[in-house]
């Protein structure tokens, strides 16, 4: 499994659209894909018209259960949330705040059977605050 991270810190240069594009190839050439919305705007979870709100990708953060959705063949997502700036607020004094995500796929390897991957890719927000330190610690590759 390979974990790429697509981030930058301005705004409108086309993180989520690169991240969409690049995972809808991978899973047309027959790999699976997982994606992961670490953006608080969640425009790649409405790309496929998921609006959630309950176990999104902020509860890998706070602890809580957080659901992988198939939304077609070969692609998998993990909603994004509006809570991960609530979260970033709260992790402001955690001294693990750097390694949730890591911690929490080492956790969920098994039980959310991420083995089936081939690739988890993390679309991120506009910034380089936790969500986004988290997703470059856990990355193979940034683009």
């Amino acid at each position: 499994m390979k974990i790429i991270t697509f981030a930058a810190i301005k705004g409108g240069v086309g993180k989520t659209t690169l991240t969409f594009n690049y995972g809808e190839w991978l899973a047309k050439k027959g790999h699976k894909v997982l994606f992961i919305d670490l953006d608080h705007q969640c425009n790649l979870t409405q790309c496929y018209n998921i609006y959630e709100s309950k176990n999104t990708i902020a509860n890998a953060f706070k602890g809580g259960d957080v659901d992988i959705k198939q939304v077609k063949e070969n692609i998998s997502l993990i909603p994004g949330s509006v809570q991960l700036d609530t979260v970033e607020r709260d992790l402001e004094n955690s001294d693990k705040k750097n390694m949730l995500l890591y911690l929490w796929l080492e956790d969920n390897y098994a039980k959310k059977k991420l083995d089936q991957f081939d690739y988890i890719l993390i679309d991120c927000r506009p910034d380089f605050a936790t969500a986004t330190k988290n997703a470059v610690a856990v990355s193979h590759a940034i683009i």
